[in-house]
């Protein structure tokens, strides 16, 4: 058998087979930022030198970055990034490997080989069971890449490469630096899940095993590190399985998965996605592919892309957020939805979501929030990004005038004056739809509270007549709402007692992280209002701005889907052991919805179309220019 060298490797033909293998894999790049849609070009300029870097044995790997994933099922496992050129170059090998060395392999190893497979392994299988080998010894292998011992693999592979320079090649891709987690370290054990080579390495390795296998003449089935034996008795597949278990242990130096590992009836088995039955016709076992539920797109993902403008997400079902090469994936038991991250701007998670490990550093880098929501709408936490933590003279700024009681007083009293006359605005709107003699006298008790706003002398004579107002306006509800099932008796929170108090709170707390995530993006400090006490809440300033918007965008969306019957109190509430009431999957994503299409519904002003998500960017605005450069405020009222 001809040995393989560095000359056999790098030559044209194979050069261009791996740019056009690699150009139609997905245009990612490693730590060096250089894309494999720019891998040709950077090829034709430099290949002349990594050629000459490679064949005298200077070449040397870049730093390889691993993550970690977590599939739908919970399933952990790493993820290696390489650089560009180093994956052209990985490519050739394996290519070359395979071409050089297919036939050392035992022919019931199956996985990573030419002409082979899952299929012909169940066929090998079938044809053992057929042959009154019907117990099964399972043999997984724990970690398997992960614990290959890296200097007895190179000991392997010098045995069939003489090449001095190729054997110092492989050694520096087995012993690569890595970044895991920003701490870079050297590979000393185990081999990259990722690489081009790896499938002929972990193939190479086990090859010690079939051969002992073999010698010892026991029928069996490999697949990568899944190994399956086969015997007509418990007592020689347990005589077998011990053997086994020994070399693999003391040859190998492989630990096993024994509650994956065992003797089974070799019918009852599943093996690579199919399971066996037998036809009692024709006295045979058969091989079954076991039925998948049809692929479908996650039904409950409420993109909030009303317009294809909106950069907001929302997740009402469980599920898992991963970093997935270079964009954000969700995924769980119904499917699987990429996020475009350049065009996301937050999540909000309603449901119970497992993150993993470097998911909150990439959205970080990547300038996105997170706001999580527990099963009953209210606020867990939020991750911000670093940027959104900046801007330390504006928040002295921001302080300053909220210590000021004077400045504090004057801007407070515009937006509670703005807020009331919202509230009014939405009473003469239904007014005119229905008449009733409560609203218009709810419509003049307002006036006469504006006005009372305009004589006040402080914040909290301020606060006190907002508290009427709001505790009027909330009763007045009744006159709005057609379905008796959500009267409205009193405001209650924490928790909310009747489904129209869970409506307002889920719709409030919506508004606010909207509202929040819109102030991340500025040097405006979220934790100093002007309205709402500075407290040991984290949170005023969104709550300020909320007040002018609720009326608007909550209440209204209440109002519709509600009185066009498209959510029931019998049907989209959950009540707890306190006593609360709260919305359930079904209804929280009617009600994000409803809310969503209130945010973008367009008013025309001045002849332009406008809508509320961009009224908010503009008070946050408005007030960064008060806070910053003493502006005049004038704060957003409903015409």
């Amino acid at each position: 058998m001809k040995k393989l060298t560095m000359a056999d490797i790098f030559i044209p033909e194979q050069i261009e087979e791996a740019l056009s293998h690699l150009s139609t894999k997905k245009d990612t790049c490693g730590i060096d930022g250089l894309y494999l849609s720019e891998l040709r070009d950077d090829w034709n300029i430099n290949g002349a030198r990594y050629l000459s870097l490679l064949r005298d044995g200077k070449y040397k790997p870049g730093i390889v970055q691993i993550y970690e994933i977590i599939n739908y099922t919970g399933k952990r496992r790493s993820i290696s990034s390489f650089n560009s050129v180093d994956r052209l170059i990985l490519r050739c090998l394996a290519t070359s490997l395979e071409k050089y060395y297919d036939s050392i392999f035992s022919a019931c190893s199956f996985a990573f080989r030419p002409g082979l497979g899952v299929d012909k392994a169940v066929a090998s299988f079938v044809s053992n069971l057929n042959k009154g080998l019907d117990k099964v010894v399972v043999i997984d292998i724990k970690h398997y890449f992960d614990s290959i011992p890296i200097d007895r693999l190179e000991m392997i592979l010098k045995r069939i490469i003489d090449d001095k320079i190729l054997i110092s090649l492989f050694h520096k891709f087995l012993y690569c630096r890595i970044s895991e987690e920003n701490i870079i370290k050297t590979k000393n054990k185990g081999i990259l899940q990722g690489s081009p080579i790896s499938p002929f390495l972990g193939n190479l390795y086990l090859s010690l095993l079939d051969t002992q296998l073999e010698s010892m003449q026991i029928p069996f089935c490999r697949y990568c590190d899944d190994i399956s034996m086969f015997f007509s008795s418990f007592e020689e597949a347990k005589e077998g399985y011990t053997k086994v278990i020994d070399i693999l242990k003391n040859d190998l130096e492989m630990d096993i998965n024994s509650q994956k590992s065992g003797i089974y009836e070799g019918i009852k088995q599943n093996y690579l996605g199919y399971s066996f039955t037998k036809n009692k016709k024709q006295n045979q076992i058969l091989a079954i592919k076991k039925k998948k539920a049809p692929p479908q797109i996650y039904q409950h993902w409420s993109t909030t892309a009303i317009q294809r403008i909106d950069r907001n997400y929302h997740i009402i079902n469980n599920g898992i957020l991963n970093r997935k090469d270079f964009t954000i994936l969700f995924e769980n038991d119904r499917g699987k939805k990429y996020l475009p991250v350049e065009a996301t701007e937050s999540l909000n998670v309603y449901s119970s979501v497992i993150f993993s490990s470097d998911f909150f550093k990439y959205i970080g880098g990547k300038k996105i929030s997170v706001n999580i929501f527990d099963k009953y709408g209210e606020l867990a936490g939020t991750f911000s990004p670093p940027e959104s933590l900046h801007g330390g003279l504006t928040m002295l700024k921001q302080a300053a005038i909220y210590l000021d009681e004077d400045k504090r007083k004057l801007i407070a009293r515009k937006l509670e004056i703005a807020s009331l006359h919202n509230m009014r605005s939405n009473l003469k709107y239904y007014e005119r739809h229905h008449s009733h003699e409560n609203l218009k006298n709810g419509i003049k008790a307002f006036s006469e509270w504006i006005t009372e706003m305009n004589e006040a002398t402080d914040v909290p004579m301020l606060l006190t007549i907002e508290a009427r107002a709001r505790q009027l306006y909330y009763s007045l509800f009744h006159e709005i709402i057609d379905d008796p099932a959500f009267r409205f008796t009193k405001r209650t929170r924490r928790p909310p007692r009747d489904p129209l108090n869970a409506l307002i709170s889920f719709g409030n707390m919506f508004l606010y992280n909207r509202i929040a995530t819109e102030i991340q993006k500025t040097s405006l400090d979220i934790r100093i209002g002007f309205v709402h006490a500075t407290n040991r809440r984290s949170q005023s300033l969104n709550l300020d701005i909320a007040d002018l918007f609720k009326p608007l965008i909550v209440d209204r969306a209440i109002f519709t889907i509600i009185n066009r019957h498209m959510i029931h109190a019998s049907e989209h509430f959950e009540k707890t052991e306190d006593g609360g009431i709260y919305l359930n999957k079904e209804g929280k994503q009617i009600f994000i919805n409803e809310l969503e299409n209130k945010v973008y519904q367009k008013q025309t002003e001045e002849n332009q179309p406008r809508t509320y998500d961009t009224r908010i960017r503009e008070e946050i605005h408005k007030i960064f220019r008060f806070v910053c450069y003493d502006e005049k405020y004038k704060p957003f009222k409903y015409n």
